[in-house]
């Protein structure tokens, strides 16, 4: 799935994902600091199925893959991801900052773009799946409404 149009803050854009992008943010997924809660498997663990996933993002039917990148450049600094459910009003998310730009209120940034576009698209709920152990990521969560749930 893509975006029709990308998103713009004072400091990035989240722009649809290309499959240039790749090499950049499977390093920041894979890197152990960076990708530690992750879901998805470090790159040791890479069977031929995720790669093709990872080989067609730009295509995948049930989402969007999106890349997070500095304003005025083409510096990728993050990515992110939106999954709608079928009735479009439950969307999920995920997202990933690069630990260079850490502390910087970039995950802010970026999810208040996130939201406002599922809001913008009909969007009632939102959630997003995060690790308990990973506090920067629920702070940031909590301190813009989402509630845990489990």
């Amino acid at each position: 799935m893509q975006i029709e149009k990308s998103l713009t803050s004072s400091r990035i854009t989240v722009r649809n994902y290309q499959k240039s992008d790749l090499p950049y943010l499977t390093a920041m997924w894979f890197d152990g600091e960076n990708g530690k809660y992750m879901s998805d498997p470090t790159a040791e663990y890479v069977d031929s199925d995720f790669q093709k996933a990872l080989d067609d993002l730009e295509n995948n039917p049930d989402g969007y893959y999106l890349t997070v990148v500095l304003n005025g450049s083409d510096k990728i600094m993050g990515s992110a991801c939106i999954f709608p459910d079928g009735n479009r009003k439950i969307f999920d998310i995920g997202y990933c900052i690069h630990k260079d730009y850490w502390g910087k209120r970039f995950g802010s940034e970026l999810l208040a773009l996130i939201v406002a576009w599922i809001r913008g698209n009909g969007g009632i709920e939102i959630t997003a799946e995060v690790a308990q152990d990973n506090i920067a990521s629920n702070s940031l969560l909590a301190n813009n409404g989402f509630k845990i749930k489990k």
